[in-house]
């Protein structure tokens, strides 16, 4: 298996709560699939103990390493960093979700959010470039579009593979779960364009979307 095929792997077991920065970090790692570089794929792929090895770098104490079974992914827990330490960690840990004490906790998931925000809105741009969609990403005006209407429109927009992804009790704003149920794995050609086409046009189109929780796929 190639180092994208294990990103892409992984992924698809990442379903993370919606909204949150982890959700960002799900779209950026679904349009880097077929895009990512070889640093950036090893970057994504640095296991937790070495991330965990990288953390003390920064002058942290001791890093914990856990498995999370709702988030299907490993969690390392920070003893007694300093808010100076925080972007150093953040760099350290990868993709690798990282819990600290509570009064230092808000301020790195900000620092993650950004980061991730605005690498994430820079790939979107390249992605829709690359196939010559980006002059004709829907138009989406907040409090003005009907956000149903658009969804539909979003839909259309990145073909077949795309119909029904916005279509779900969770509403317009949310990837469907029977949707996303629907994706084998590993996820054929068409279903990586439609995702990846569809979290690029929200991002350019300023129409945020999440996902909703991990249970959608199946061992």
């Amino acid at each position: 298996m190639s180092a994208n095929d294990r990103l892409r792997t992984l992924i698809l077991h990442a379903m993370l709560p919606v909204m949150s920065y982890s959700a960002t970090i799900f779209s950026i790692a679904v349009l880097w699939s077929s895009m990512v570089s070889d640093g950036l794929e090893r970057a994504a792929l640095t296991s937790p103990q070495a991330a965990a090895e990288q953390i003390t770098q920064c002058g942290t104490g001791a890093v914990d390493i856990r498995y999370d079974d709702l988030l299907q992914s490993y969690v390392l827990s920070v003893r007694d960093a300093t808010e100076a330490q925080l972007r150093c960690i953040e760099t350290a840990a990868g993709y690798h979700d990282v819990e600290l004490q509570p009064e230092l906790q808000k301020a790195f998931d900000e620092i993650r959010a950004a980061k991730y925000s605005a690498v994430y809105q820079d790939h979107a741009v390249d992605w829709l470039s690359s196939r010559d969609l980006l002059d004709n990403v829907p138009k989406f005006r907040a409090g003005v579009t009907d956000e149903v209407a658009f969804s539909r429109e979003m839909e259309m927009f990145c073909g077949p593979a795309a119909k029904g992804a916005l279509q779900s009790e969770y509403g317009p704003r949310t990837i469907s779960p029977e949707w996303l149920r629907k994706i084998p794995l590993p996820p054929r050609a068409e279903d990586d364009e439609a995702i990846s086409c569809l979290m690029a046009t929200a991002s350019v189109a300023g129409f945020e979307l999440g996902f909703i929780g991990n249970e959608a796929f199946a061992e």
